[in-house]
């Protein structure tokens, strides 16, 4: 659940086109790496395309909630790394980088769909759908519970902790 102040960000990465063909045998196995700004704890990966090739498709939607003031700073970015899964170690194919508030700037439509450059090759694209959701409202405070019978027998309030009741 998006805390006061934030909004859910939906990003899908749908497929790429035309990446690089680096096997001399078989097909590129490919996936996708997607964060925040590279930071660890945002990084997520897609399956992997073994049928694609050069041309994988993943349908794969991450959700993030991120905070009102970060979607307004620049240099705040989607880094969407594409690798070729290998036995001897993955190789980077090239990279996107989508500025956030670029994303935020072009309206909370339902799914924008969008292609962007792949950097590191020659014609390669990769295409995103992506949404924000409106900022959610401050949920009133939960009532406060009435008074137990037995606080008002002890003539006091009462405060509950676990395990029991400690009158005051």
């Amino acid at each position: 659940m998006a805390t006061a102040g934030s909004r859910r960000f939906e990003i899908t990465i749908v497929s790429a086109k035309n990446l690089p063909d680096i096997r001399r045998l078989g097909r590129i196995k490919a996936y996708a790496q997607v964060s925040l700004n590279g930071e660890y704890g945002t990084m997520h990966e897609t399956s992997t395309d073994r049928e694609g090739d050069t041309n994988p498709t993943w349908n794969f939607r991450f959700v993030y909630n991120i905070d009102e003031s970060y979607l307004r700073r620049s240099g705040k970015d989607v880094v969407v790394k594409l690798f070729c899964e290998r036995t001897l170690g993955d190789k980077l194919l090239g990279q996107v980088i989508i500025p956030i508030k670029s994303l935020f700037d072009k309206g909370l439509k339902s799914h924008n769909a969008l292609s962007y450059p792949v950097d590191g090759t020659a014609y390669g694209r990769l295409y995103i759908r992506y949404c924000f959701e409106e900022k959610e409202a401050l949920a009133p405070p939960p009532p406060k519970p009435a008074p137990s019978r037995r606080s008002e027998e002890m003539g006091g309030a009462a405060m509950f902790f676990f395990g029991g009741v400690v009158s005051t």
